[in-house]
């Protein structure tokens, strides 16, 4: 079985219980801040949330006025957001779709704004151009990319101890980040502008704001 595969179940189980830890409603401090500046720069737009999980981050655009897709690969997470967002305030804004990180189902440069809030520390170091070559895509130039991903600070509990920045953690995959990987990884499509560590007890985290590079870029000419 392939790591996905395991994963994918790991993920189905964690759904289905609703006992996996992570936040399902309230969306998170960078994301709040970072919608309350953009809407003064572009009150409407387009919005993907990659991996959205119950969804918290796409209903919180869908409430500002913009068109948010939620995207993950389990249908029980789906079926979670439809039901907390399911207020009927947002109408045709909000949208949840399953689909593949690898294989979007979307136009080129169709998304003002692109959140990936827990979907690339799971994403296998070696298949980090094909996350790219899906991803970049889909932004347009000039876009923003908000993303959190594991710190390598990151503890699953306080005795854990890693001798390099993967492991196959209760049968899914965990990647863990340094600061400079983002400018490494992200640099030749985006300017990076900031990147924040965040701590919870065992817990780390970055939250990492970024700019798609515009065509006339410097940065693109050969």
């Amino acid at each position: 079985m392939s790591i996905y595969s395991s994963q994918k179940k790991y993920f189905e189980e964690a759904y289905r219980t609703g006992e996996h830890g992570w936040p399902v409603e309230g969306a998170s401090a960078p994301v709040v801040s970072f919608l309350r500046k953009f809407k003064k720069e572009k009150p409407v737009g387009d919005i993907l949330d990659i991996g959205c999980g119950e969804g918290r981050h796409a209903a919180l655009f869908a409430r500002a006025g913009y068109r948010a897709v939620g995207l993950d690969n389990q249908p029980l997470a789906l079926e979670r957001a439809r039901r907390i967002s399911g207020d009927g305030s947002v109408g045709p804004r909000l949208r949840f779709m399953l689909g593949d990180v690898f294989q979007l189902p979307f136009r080129p440069e169709r998304f003002d704004v692109l959140l990936d809030y827990g979907c690339l520390h799971h994403i296998r170091r070696g298949d980090t151009a094909r996350y790219l070559g899906s991803v970049v895509p889909v932004l347009k130039p000039g876009g923003y990319f908000l993303l959190s991903c594991f710190s390598t600070r990151f503890k699953h509990h306080p005795d854990e101890k890693r001798k390099r920045d993967w492991m196959v953690h209760n049968g899914h995959y965990d990647r863990f980040f340094r600061k400079g990987d983002f400018k490494s990884i992200f640099g030749r499509d985006f300017e990076v502008l900031s990147v924040e560590e965040e701590r919870q007890s065992v817990y780390a985290f970055f939250h990492v704001l970024m700019r798609k590079r515009k065509r006339t870029d410097p940065a693109l000419r050969r």
